[in-house]
């Protein structure tokens, strides 16, 4: 048996498993299995714990540091320009939470606080503090940020209760206890303080299912339940503004939140998890068929994020793989898995198959608008079927 880490409730066996090695979100393999829990309770999944936790988020999880401009595109403008990940986040917490004039505000789990630094450039009279479990963005803070509105590893006690808004991108879905995670972050702030959480959307994102360190997939039943046990009112969701994800606007409250959870909304959230999980398990054999089908053949994978890397592991042993393909025009000349990363319209003609590694319910989409994936003779290969 394994605990939920919103609601604590027993959970008898893994909804899903697959063998080592588990795939990070930094496209890394490590030695362990995949294991994925449901819990029936509170509709939230997780992953197991991974070993020495604290030492993979201190030396080993450098995201956005392969150099000073580097970004994740999110989406593709209809003229193909590339929209960044950090300033479409910066311009939903603007307009999110609402700032008033010279806010006093925190990015917990900050990373190279990128967001933090764009929603400033528009907002001068902002007062911008950093924290990280790692000393690595150092010096990208210090262009920026006073030393003394800088912390690593340990908050500062001088910090407590002086927030009026934290920000936290993309990190609770990391942390092994998600509702300390959030009691922790009332505690910095103020008396109707906000706090701004972004995090994955499995129900938009499936692959993040399988995502070795993101220890919590969260439905919109359990991130109110882990709200509500922190101390936290529900103000806003936001399921729209960046597709995969969803965006939550809670406010600290100084009594307790003593609201009922919704069986219901928890049950569906759990249904919903299951189903992610059996589609893993059938992409597993249908790729695994796939990489016999074209055993030998010269191939190329769409997309060098987590689809992609995943279908480089299942792939490689059988099929002649060259190149991987990615429209992001920061990733194009890289390489990753040994392998160089190209735009698609670089793709040469020798090729015979390419394996399309993108959320499948954005895939074909996405695919529909590259010219050189649909010349006579290429095969494409999808995830679903």
């Amino acid at each position: 048996m394994t605990a939920c880490r919103v609601c604590g409730s027993h959970i008898s066996e893994p909804s899903y498993e697959a063998s080592a090695p588990a795939l990070t979100s930094m496209m890394a393999f490590i030695d362990i299995p995949t294991l994925v829990y449901v819990c029936d309770e509170c509709g939230h999944a997780q992953c197991a714990d991974l070993p020495d936790i604290e030492s993979f988020y201190d030396t080993t999880y450098r995201i956005s540091l392969e150099s000073d401009d580097h970004d994740q595109v999110f989406a593709v403008a209809a003229d193909g320009t590339p929209i960044f990940r950090t300033d479409h986040q910066a311009a939903i917490g603007l307009r999110l939470l609402d700032l008033p004039q010279g806010t006093s505000i925190l990015d917990y789990g900050a990373g190279k606080a990128d967001t933090l630094r764009k929603m400033c450039m528009a907002r001068d009279d902002l007062h911008p503090h950093v924290f990280d479990v790692s000393r690595d963005y150092v010096p990208a803070w210090n262009s920026w940020v006073k030393p003394e509105n800088q912390a690593s590893y340990r908050v500062p006690d001088a910090w407590a209760g002086q927030f009026q808004a934290i920000i936290s991108h993309f990190v609770i879905e990391h942390v092994a206890e998600p509702v300390s995670f959030l009691k922790t972050l009332r505690g910095l702030l103020a008396p109707g303080g906000r706090l701004l959480l972004s995090m994955p959307d499995v129900a938009a994102n499936p692959g993040d299912m399988t995502v070795a360190d993101h220890l919590n997939h969260f439905s919109i039943a359990s991130i109110k339940r882990a709200l509500a046990l922190s101390g936290f009112m529900l103000e806003t969701v936001d399921s729209t503004a960046f597709p995969g994800a969803f965006f939550i606007v809670a406010v600290c409250c100084e009594q307790p939140v003593t609201s009922a959870p919704d069986r219901q909304e928890a049950a569906h959230a759990a249904k919903k998890a299951r189903e992610i999980c059996a589609f893993w398990k059938q992409a597993t054999i249908r790729l695994d068929d796939a990489a016999k089908q074209f055993s030998g053949k010269r191939a190329a994978v769409y997309g060098s994020g987590f689809y992609g890397s995943w279908i480089c592991s299942r792939i490689e042993a059988d099929v002649d793989f060259r190149v991987f393909l990615d429209q992001n025009p920061k990733l194009q000349g890289s390489v990753h898995f040994n392998r160089p990363v190209l735009s698609p319209s670089k793709l040469d003609d020798d090729v015979d198959v390419v394996f399309v590694g993108l959320n499948p319910l954005k895939a074909r989409a996405a695919i529909a608008g590259q010219a050189a994936l649909h010349r006579p003779g290429l095969d494409l290969v999808w995830i679903d079927g």
